[in-house]
């Protein structure tokens, strides 16, 4: 790993202070470079694996409008979210920093208002990143165990199978995180190759084996609705979650400023090419599975209760394509959560060197000669396995939280993007990334949908309404904002500060 042994210069002008910019000082930055303009993009690239991950949102839409609302649903929901990645691009080639959001929101905000609306966005990333930490190694555990009992229908699992399975892949997050860290960001380089031969692979297997294929007329028109909802507009709106989910996590390339040069142009860069190659790589694949679907009725009672282990079952007809196809998937979703903690990690890091966590003395901790903040790692860690237990109890309850990670990264996002509307102004005209006069525009529409789509996420797919298909993800967002009130008053009232400017000069060098 290459890094620079000159200490990176640290630009010495202050903001202007006015309604919706702040005086703001500066922290010292790290003088490590070891992420670069590609490693980063693998790293935003693997956090949702789009191209290999959108087949298991199939257990969100089966049921739900079936095939034409998970296609057009996913088009729809990632063109909007899009204009939500392209408005966080703008703002980061202004306002490059390791905090992302929390420190958009304190230097766009009103004076009054930044401290408070900074501290209350960073425990919304913070959350919405550790659950969906939680969530991938849930999900990875879940297909491991489904092509367990594709290659054995006998075998039956139990709740410790699925924590045992989860806590693994923590673990293996964990090592690649701190003790492989060296190698990190060269295994990064090769998951944007990995994620799309591997999805190559499948559909060509998938469409080559599928016999007979679905109609043009059950893929594009006939809904199937399961949810209990009698208007298809409902079922077209709950139906979004795939590709709400699918084409997101905007921010994780923001959060690894101090560890890239030229952020301001880097940071911008990987954000709108990976949410793009997302986009356009998943379409074809989301095409594939839907017209090889051979058998519908299958998909709602799927082996391992994964519908796209099903499928591949169903439409490949061999166990040797189904059993590759299937660790294709299960080791993106291995990389996915070790790229979920190492951005959970950075978020931790940062709002604690604000003092906006419990203990933050010791989780702004850096030490090592990676230069790594061990203690927001092992934190990260251990909260996640601490939430998969939950799972031994209730699944419910598990759901719950997992769903409530994408409604917390949403209303992250859209804190800032409130705030930049009104700071236009004041950024400066010549900028790396500039919407010009689409900027607006799509700002507006930014919020618009987030408001829209994150009312959507608190809706229960299934009617009647009982305890189990109670969409509980309300609970945990309200959780989150009290948990956060808690240590506001017991603690970050006080001493919370803006995060710091930390920006290093264009000349700074490094990166593998």
């Amino acid at each position: 790993m290459a890094s620079s042994n000159k200490k990176p210069a640290i630009e010495s002008s202050t903001q202007a202070n006015s309604d919706f910019a702040m005086d703001v000082g500066f922290v010292e930055e790290l003088h490590q470079r070891p992420f670069n303009l590609w490693s980063t993009l693998g790293l935003a690239f693997s956090v949702t694996c789009t191209p290999l991950s959108i087949g298991s949102y199939l257990s969100a839409s089966v049921g739900v409008g079936g095939s034409p609302v998970f296609f057009f649903g996913y088009i729809f929901s990632a063109l909007m979210n899009l204009c939500i990645c392209l408005s966080l691009a703008e703002i980061s080639a202004v306002y490059p920093h390791a905090s992302g959001q929390i420190y958009w929101t304190a230097v766009l905000s009103p004076k009054k208002f930044a401290r408070p609306m900074s501290y209350l966005c960073g425990w919304l990333t913070s959350a919405g990143w550790l659950f969906w930490c939680a969530s991938s190694c849930l999900l990875t555990s879940q297909l491991t165990w489904a092509l367990v009992q594709a290659c054995d229908s006998a075998f039956v699992t139990q709740a410790w199978h699925f924590y045992l399975l989860f806590i693994a892949c923590a673990s293996i997050a964990l090592v690649i995180n701190i003790p492989l860290f060296r190698w990190y960001p060269h295994l990064l380089k090769t998951m944007v190759l990995y994620t799309n031969i591997g999805a190559i692979f499948i559909f060509v297997a998938i469409l080559v084996r599928a016999t007979p294929k679905q109609s043009a007329r059950a893929v594009f028109v006939d809904i199937i609705n399961l949810t209990g909802w009698d208007s298809k507009g409902v079922v077209f709106f709950i139906g979004l979650l795939p590709g709400v989910t699918a084409v997101n996590a905007f921010d994780s390339a923001a959060h690894m400023s101090e560890e890239m040069p030229e952020p301001k142009k880097q940071v911008p860069k990987v954000m709108v090419i990976s949410t793009l190659l997302s986009f356009v790589a998943a379409i074809p694949m989301v095409l594939a599975y839907l017209f090889s679907i051979v058998d519908q009725e299958a998909l709602y009672n799927p082996v391992g209760g994964q519908p796209i282990i099903q499928l591949f079952l169903d439409s490949m007809a061999s166990l040797p394509l189904t059993i590759i196809s299937s660790l294709l998937l299960i080791v993106s979703m291995i990389m996915s959560a070790v790229t979920v903690l190492t951005t959970f990690s950075r978020i931790w890091w940062s709002l604690a060197r604000e003092n906006g966590t419990p203990f933050p003395c010791l989780f702004s901790k850096i030490s090592g000669g990676n230069e790594l903040s061990v203690p927001a790692i092992l934190f990260g860690f251990s909260a996640t396995v601490a939430l998969g237990a939950i799972q031994l109890g209730s699944t419910t309850a598990i759901n719950a939280i997992l769903g409530a990670g994408i409604i917390c990264i949403m209303l992250s996002y859209v804190v800032p993007i409130i705030a930049f509307i009104g700071a236009r102004k004041n950024l400066p005209k010549k900028r790396y990334f500039n919407l010009g006069r689409f900027g607006v525009v799509l700002n507006i529409i930014a919020i618009v949908w987030t408001i829209f789509i994150t009312v959507w996420l608190f809706f229960p797919l299934y009617l009647p309404v009982t305890a189990v298909t109670m969409n509980y993800a309300i609970a945990v967002v309200a959780g989150v904002c009290v948990v956060s009130l808690i240590n506001w008053f017991a603690h970050s009232r006080k001493s919370y500060r803006e995060p710091q400017v930390a920006l290093v000069t264009e000349d700074a060098t490094g990166g593998v």
